[in-house]
Parts: C-alpha cells; sequence; structure tokens
C-alpha cells in the first residue's frame, strides 16, 4: 500500500505524563536538533487523535476534515482543550511508529508542523488500516 500523508495548521488570532515515551522521544529529538522546546504527551489531544483515525478508518476516507464536517479546532474544542495554536498531521499506510514519523519529517508540511515554535503539546494515534493522526496544540 503507498503511504499517504495529509498536513493542516491554524492559529488563533487571538494569540500568535508520557503516555507514549517513543513517539515523545522521536518528536523531541528532532525539536531539540533546531532548538524547538520539548513537547508534552497530551491525553485530551491523544483522544481528538484517536476519534479521528478511528473515524477515518470506519467511513472509508483520508481527510482533516471529519465526516461530520469538522475541523481540527473544531474537534480540539470539542475535547474541552482552548487552544490558541493547533495542527494535525495524517497518514495512511505505514506499517509502524519509525516509518510514520520518519514519513512526517521528510514532508515539508508535516515536519513544519512538528516544529512548530508555538507547539507545546501533541497527541498521537494508530487506527484501523494503519490511519495515523498526530494533533499538536498550545493551550491559551
Amino acid at each position: 500500500m503507498k503511504a499517504v500523508f495529509g498536513a493542516i495548521i491554524f492559529a488563533s488570532v487571538a494569540k500568535a505524563a508520557v503516555a507514549n515515551p517513543d513517539a515523545t522521544s522521536i518528536i523531541n529529538d528532532y525539536r531539540s536538533d533546531k532548538r524547538r522546546a520539548p513537547l508534552v504527551y497530551s491525553q485530551a489531544l491523544e483522544k481528538v487523535a484517536q476519534d479521528h483515525a478511528n473515524d477515518m478508518a470506519n467511513e472509508g476516507y483520508f481527510s482533516h476534515t471529519g465526516a461530520n464536517g469538522s475541523s481540527i479546532g473544531d474537534r480540539v474544542k470539542s475535547q474541552k482543550y482552548q487552544w490558541c495554536f493547533v495542527a494535525e498531521n495524517i497518514a495512511k499506510g505505514q506499517k509502524d511508529l519509525g516509518q510514520v514519523m520518519a514519513g512526517w519529517k521528510s514532508s515539508k508540511g508535516h515536519y513544519k508542523n512538528k516544529m512548530h515554535k508555538k507547539a507545546q503539546e501533541f497527541g498521537l494515534a494508530r487506527g484501523d488500516g494503519n490511519v495515523w493522526v498526530m494533533v499538536l496544540a498550545a493551550p491559551c
């Protein structure tokens, strides 16, 4: 299966416990190399990511727009996360964490999301059919 990627980013106009240690280590190694602050793993953002990964897998689509028309900002806000910055990386077909993280590193838009100076937290999930979602955000 061919690997597929998609990246999206939003920033609010108002303001310009590690659950997955492997992902946290990988992303923070990338960020450290560019002198970016480390990200903290967020269970709330993981839930947003898992819900979107499951929705895409169950409904048979691949998009930053949810089956119900929701954006990443809408989905994060629905979890009561008041964000000032939010971004989303999606991928499909990668069989493991190393493959998806390497793919996102080699993609300009995904890499920009992972390295964004406003990002403070992230959550990562994998759905059926190797559908991956990473949500990066900063609370207000």
